[in-house]
């Protein structure tokens, strides 16, 4: 193995992450590139089987083995450019990251090429655990309606705001599923709309689960969504702020997947 291999495995990343930025923030067609990226995809995937066989294991974490699969990914889950640009940058800086600085630095302290080996192998074993780089939270892994309703205050530290605006989207969409026109708010809503005895939205047909999804939305809107939100909370506070958001993001899942 050279270094020349290193160098092909970086400028390919490069060509890949080009290529997913340019279809998923209005330049080219999905379709005009699709080719291209399998090819350049299967070309990583050699590169760094190649590599293992030389002893260097790394890690090709895209899993978005075609545009189409990219697509579905971003149209769901990143609903502005720069979020997609990010998660592009993101996706392989765990790999290119320790590339560069090992290549640069065999280049400035002209070491050999077994010390390059050495090093980069060090740098990619004291890279953090898969799971915790892609289970990480981030904002735009939330609910696409919270990020709209929410991303401003909380980016603004308006924490209360945010935790209020959660809710709200929470009631609103409930209100558009069981009643656009109803004047209910609150645990009067949520009573009207998923009561355990005559549910109009349906969690599930085992009473108990229902029951529990029933308590769940009652509990999240009636402390969250009121000045009673002020004893629990630390409104100060980033972390718990994005807590209820995920909170809020998880009960709109729920309502997208009701009966």
């Amino acid at each position: 193995m050279k270094s020349i291999q290193l160098e092909r495995l970086l400028k390919k990343i490069r060509q890949i992450q080009s290529i997913m930025v340019d279809v998923s923030t209005g330049g080219s067609l999905l379709q005009d590139r699709e080719d291209e990226y399998i090819v350049v995809y299967l070309d990583i995937e050699n590169e760094i089987e190649s590599l293992a066989k030389a002893g260097l294991a790394l890690r090709h974490r895209n899993s978005f083995r075609t545009l189409w699969d990219w697509y579905e990914y971003w149209s769901s889950k990143l609903p502005s450019y720069d979020s997609r640009r990010q998660y592009v940058r993101e996706l392989y800086a765990p790999l290119v990251d320790p590339i560069q600085s090992t290549l640069h630095k065999h280049r400035v302290d002209k070491t050999p090429f077994e010390d390059l080996i050495k090093d980069l192998a060090k740098r990619m074993a004291s890279e953090p655990e898969l799971f915790e780089q892609e289970f990480r939270l981030r904002f735009e892994g939330l609910h696409p309606k919270i990020i709209q309703r929410c991303r401003f205050a909380f980016e603004s530290g308006e924490f209360e705001d945010a935790i209020f605006g959660a809710m709200t989207v929470v009631e609103e969409e409930l209100r558009t599923r069981v009643s656009p026109d109803s004047l209910d708010a609150g645990v009067a809503l949520i009573s009207r709309s998923m009561d355990p005895q005559s549910p109009i939205l349906s969690f599930s047909n085992v009473k108990a689960e229902q029951e529990a999804a029933y308590s769940l939305y009652c509990g999240a809107i009636g402390s969250l969504k009121s000045a009673i939100s002020q004893r629990f909370l630390d409104n100060t506070d980033p972390v718990e702020t994005f807590e209820c958001l995920a909170l809020g993001s998880l009960l709109m899942r729920m309502l997208d997947r009701a009966a």
